[in-house]
């Protein structure tokens, strides 16, 4: 049987070597795999390259690069990032936009069959114009563009819910109230955070865990998912239950906190905070909670994950998503 190539755009990111590592593991071998990075002789592009992935150079500003990379593939994988420094260059004029386009311009013009894109809808869209949060839009301004072009047989966005991962990084603790590193005045670890909206039910998602998964099962029957957002999600709770479940797993006494409005969650001069976290919660109060545009469900993602775990020869619980207990168990117990 002969593989089809699938080539991703962000190989070394936190998703994209979840998606790699996924379907690197399909047991039918029907995938062969290429990586896209600008530093090919970074630590990460060279884990993946020992590994047995195909690693290319290619920039996403340089659409003569990206041909060349997408060449001969079936299907992509694109992760564009909001947060890339050269966007925080007051002197920047392009935009998220303008490289999503290069990057699908690329891929059409290589031949592509299946695009599967990490997008949202829009959250203007969503709430009607009341509220604007520029990942949201110019994410869904590059899904709708490569939609639009007719050029793909399948076009899927595989939006991603918030991070677990979130919770491992120190630095980004203390805008969330100190949890899970640094304890308040009385000790305990303080989750403080806005109300999410609607039944409080917040999208969070293993990216290592089940984000691969999800978009191998996307790639395994393109077509039906084709021109749809899956709403990439590992287990969906209120923040009263994250903390709940930290504290049960660690024994750390710890609490969640309710700030009272948006704008008393501290940002601490971060970009991201500032135009993509507060307008993320403003949108969700909005919206009664639909993050994604729609009710929040984890129905097709658990679908997904079942049928790329198995096709990467996963049994048992290893096909279920993962949840906060049994993640809070592995990184935080001693």
């Amino acid at each position: 049987m002969s593989t089809k190539l699938i080539t991703v755009f962000g190989a070394t990111g936190l998703q994209g070597s979840s998606v790699l590592r996924s379907l690197q593991a399909n047991t039918k071998k029907a995938f062969s795999l290429r990586g896209i990075t600008r530093n090919p002789s970074s630590e990460s592009a060279q884990k993946l390259s020992t590994s047995g992935i195909e690693v290319v150079k290619a920039d996403g500003w340089d659409k003569a690069s990206l041909l060349a990379a997408f060449k001969g593939s079936w299907g992509v994988f694109v992760n564009t990032n909001t947060d890339d420094p050269v966007f925080e260059n007051p002197e920047e004029t392009r935009t998220e936009v303008d490289l999503g386009k290069i990057i699908v311009d690329a891929a059409a013009g290589a031949g592509v069959e299946v695009f599967v894109y990490s997008g949202f809808n829009s959250a203007k869209t969503i709430t009607k114009g009341k509220v604007s949060n520029i990942a949201f839009d110019d994410k869904s301004a590059i899904w709708e563009y490569a939609k639009g072009t007719g050029a793909f047989t399948s076009v899927v966005a595989v939006g991603p819910g918030w991070y677990f991962e979130t919770f491992l990084d120190p630095q980004i603790a203390p805008i969330v109230g100190g949890f899970p590193h640094v304890p308040s005045d009385d000790g305990s670890l303080v989750l403080r955070l806005p109300k999410w909206g609607g039944k409080e039910d917040v999208p969070f998602i293993s990216i290592a865990d089940d984000y691969g998964d999800i978009v191998h099962g996307v790639f395994l029957d393109p077509q039906k998912w084709n021109r749809k957002l899956v709403q990439g999600v590992s287990d969906v709770r209120d923040f009263g239950s994250v903390v709940k479940a930290f504290e049960s797993m660690t024994g750390k006494k710890s609490r969640y906190e309710e700030l009272s409005q948006v704008s008393d969650l501290e940002s601490y001069g971060v970009r991201t905070i500032e135009e993509t976290v507060k307008p993320m919660f403003a949108l969700c109060q909005v919206s009664g909670g639909r993050y994604f545009g729609d009710v929040t469900e984890a129905d097709t993602a658990e679908e997904l994950k079942r049928e790329g775990a198995e096709a990467g020869g996963k049994t048992g619980y290893e096909t279920n998503l993962m949840n906060f207990e049994g993640w809070f168990k592995r990184e935080f117990s001693t």
